[in-house]
């Protein structure tokens, strides 16, 4: 009996050492969220002290306006883009420096770097590389006599452009899932390796039989990981936008929030995010049934 009381009081000791923490957390983090649903059903400029109750009037006009279709377009293009590319680079670059060789150490920390710049440090100078009069991308291909790229606008057509910053967030942020998959590939024993070598299997086949199965846990969470990332970029955007102009052709959804944040009615930015929240939420009950039964089959 004194027993399970003492592990009782154990498990309380711990709630109380963690309270302070989750309580800031709530305050700062998660109520803030959570006051975006009723503030989408209101007129309101943020420091006015009436707020006009509109209904559904702001989740209306997001939607008749150019902005949904356009944002949305973009929003996928830019998730497709940054899934796509990431997830099999990061694969391929973690199966590549596995071996905890000096070599392969030099080249994680030479993908991990970028990672300690800011984005708009990053942002800058790749706006900078990407101009297309005095840009060092323009110049190299000048220098090695292709003139149909002396003069190229990179950034000047939204599905190219949308690509463009899509490889600047990928540049900037590999070497966030190649430590996670790198990571992930160490505990997979090497006698799996062995037996299958020993069995005449290929690299290849190696990779799809042995790797791939039980790198996939960590795979699905780094692609959930993307996907939220890639739909709520916002900086990258910006910045490359600005140094073209506007960026207002290859907008996002999540940038249209921001936008709106600067405007006189708060509700606008309010009800995009429900309608961003309400769809990342369904990406993420799919994510979780798909790697909760990919587990189950493992063990």
């Amino acid at each position: 009996m004194q027993s399970s009381l003492r592990k009782k009081l154990s498990t309380y000791k711990y709630v109380l050492i963690m309270l302070p923490g989750l309580i800031v957390w709530f305050v700062l983090s998660i109520w803030p969220h959570l006051e975006v649903f009723p503030q989408a059903f209101y007129k309101w400029n943020g420091y006015s002290p009436n707020k006009v109750f509109v209904g559904w009037q702001n989740f209306e006009t997001f939607y008749r306006s150019s902005a949904f279709k356009d944002g949305l377009l973009n929003t996928v293009l830019y998730v497709l883009f940054l899934f796509v590319i990431q997830t099999v680079l990061s694969v391929f670059l973690a199966v590549v420096l596995k071996r905890n060789t000096r070599q392969n150490r030099f080249f994680r920390t030479f993908f991990f770097l970028p990672l300690v710049f800011s984005s708009v440090m990053v942002g800058l100078t790749w706006g900078y590389m990407f101009d297309p009069n005095l840009g060092m991308l323009n110049q190299i291909f000048s220098a090695l006599g292709i003139k149909s790229l002396e003069s190229f606008n990179w950034l000047g057509e939204p599905v190219r452009a949308i690509f463009c910053i899509v490889m600047v967030h990928i540049w900037a942020n590999i070497g966030y899932p190649l430590t996670i998959l790198t990571a992930a590939l160490q505990t997979i024993p090497e006698d799996l390796y062995e037996v299958s070598e020993i069995e005449g299997a290929t690299s290849m086949q190696q990779f799809r039989k042995v790797t791939l199965p039980l790198l996939m846990p960590a795979l699905l969470r780094i692609t959930l990981l993307t996907v939220v990332t890639g739909a709520l970029a916002v900086d990258y955007i910006l910045i490359l936008g600005s140094s073209v102009g506007s960026a207002n052709e290859f907008d996002t959804w999540a940038v249209k929030i921001y936008q709106g944040l600067l405007g006189s009615n708060l509700g606008l930015p309010s009800a995009i995010g429900v309608f961003l929240g309400a769809i990342l939420f369904i990406v993420f009950l799919i994510q979780y049934v798909v790697t909760k039964k990919v587990e189950d089959s493992i063990h």
